[in-house]
């Protein structure tokens, strides 16, 4: 038994396979998908998302905050984002991070908090990506 899955981003189809098993953050917390799981629609946060398929290969990937649906035999997340290792660039990364982090500082007082609470959120994402990168390394 298998669940059919596909990983969609705005700009791709990142995943669709035949899975055993997916694991995942929920937005309440580490969650496991298995077939024959209840129907379930979910919210993804940020981090690594494991999955195995029939053929028994394991692999990871970052994904971004997004919605899990589970219903029957199949599993669809919808993200922002999904990167593989290959596609992780480190220093581009901490750049960013930097730029973000500069911008608010020095224009807290000229920034919307519209637009602090989506660099604080663009950060916190980047940090989450750079933590999967380096965690993905030791293993």
């Amino acid at each position: 038994m298998a669940l059919h899955f596909k990983i969609i981003t705005p700009l791709r189809t990142a995943l669709e396979a035949d899975v055993v098993s997916i694991h995942l953050l929920s937005a309440e917390g580490e969650m496991e998908i298995l077939p024959g799981h209840t129907d379930i629609i979910a919210a993804v946060g940020n981090g690594e998302l494991t999955y195995r398929t029939t053929a028994g290969q394991s692999s990871s990937l970052f994904i971004g905050g997004g919605f899990l649906q589970v219903e029957g035999d199949d599993a669809m997340l919808v993200t922002d984002t999904a990167l593989e290792d290959a596609d992780i660039d480190t220093t581009s990364i901490e750049t960013a991070i930097a730029k973000a982090q500069e911008a608010l500082k020095n224009s807290s007082s000229v920034l919307s908090r519209e637009e602090q609470t989506y660099l604080e959120a663009s950060i916190a994402k980047q940090l989450a990506i750079l933590d999967y990168n380096k965690l993905r390394r030791r293993r």
